[in-house]
């Protein structure tokens, strides 16, 4: 396991606990043995989304609207110094309206128009407030959002969802400050499937330690 796919695991772990659906998608090329690009992470959150038994809210970071059903377009890098949307995502609007045509939500006369409200967004000079805001195409909320778990803090001149955010949210929903009545904390964690057992044991025996930092996190989840 490499430090990239940690990230990719936090991050999707991040948002599974805010009620996301995700996943990865890979962008075909006609070229043999390549392909366009990559989506690190695809996250589908419904508005109807709810579980009052963890007593946990959702993360107000996210800026949920909860009249609509929110999609991110997920862009995960360990360096922050690259943090950017890789430029094959929107060097034309080809691979955007292929990965509209995955997910499934527009009709194909629909798609175009979409692609083109995404692609600015995409680029380097977009503000955090756009990709924050985004925009609602009928009922679907379309946001694009840059990662990197790897560091606590960036500069706040984009959208960037960090480990700080990531370990804060995690802690509160994995290690209540005490027993909650209708949502037990503590079960079998192989539950959570091969993706992320190990990965919400190791959070669970350790957060909580004054000593708990990324980088013992990134060593134990590559060292077998």
């Amino acid at each position: 396991m490499k430090f990239s796919d940690v990230d990719e695991m936090l991050v999707q772990l991040y948002l599974r606990l805010n009620g996301y659906f995700t996943t990865g998608l890979i962008l075909h090329s006609p070229n043999w043995g390549q392909n366009k690009t990559e989506v690190d992470c695809l996250a589908i959150r419904h508005p109807f989304h709810s579980q009052p038994d963890r007593i946990i809210e959702s993360s107000k970071f996210l800026k949920l609207n909860e009249h609509n059903i929110d999609l991110l377009i997920c862009e995960v890098k360990y360096d922050p110094n690259i943090l950017l949307f890789n430029k094959q995502l929107y060097d034309d609007t080809k691979p955007l309206e292929n990965l509209f045509r995955w997910v499934g939500l527009f009709e194909e006369n629909e798609i175009i128009e979409v692609a083109n409200k995404l692609y600015p967004l995409l680029k380097d000079n977009s503000s955090k407030k756009d990709m924050s805001e985004g925009f609602v195409y009928k009922n679907v909320r379309i946001r694009p959002i840059l990662c990197c778990p790897s560091v606590l803090r960036l500069n706040e001149d984009k959208w960037y969802l960090t480990g700080s955010e990531i370990i804060q949210f995690v802690n509160k929903c994995l290690l209540p400050e005490s027993k909650r009545d209708t949502c037990s904390t503590r079960y079998n964690f192989q539950q959570w499937g091969f993706q992320f057992n190990r990965l919400v044991k190791y959070l669970k025996n350790n957060t909580k330690e004054e000593n708990f930092n990324l980088s013992n996190l990134y060593k134990f989840m590559t060292s077998t």
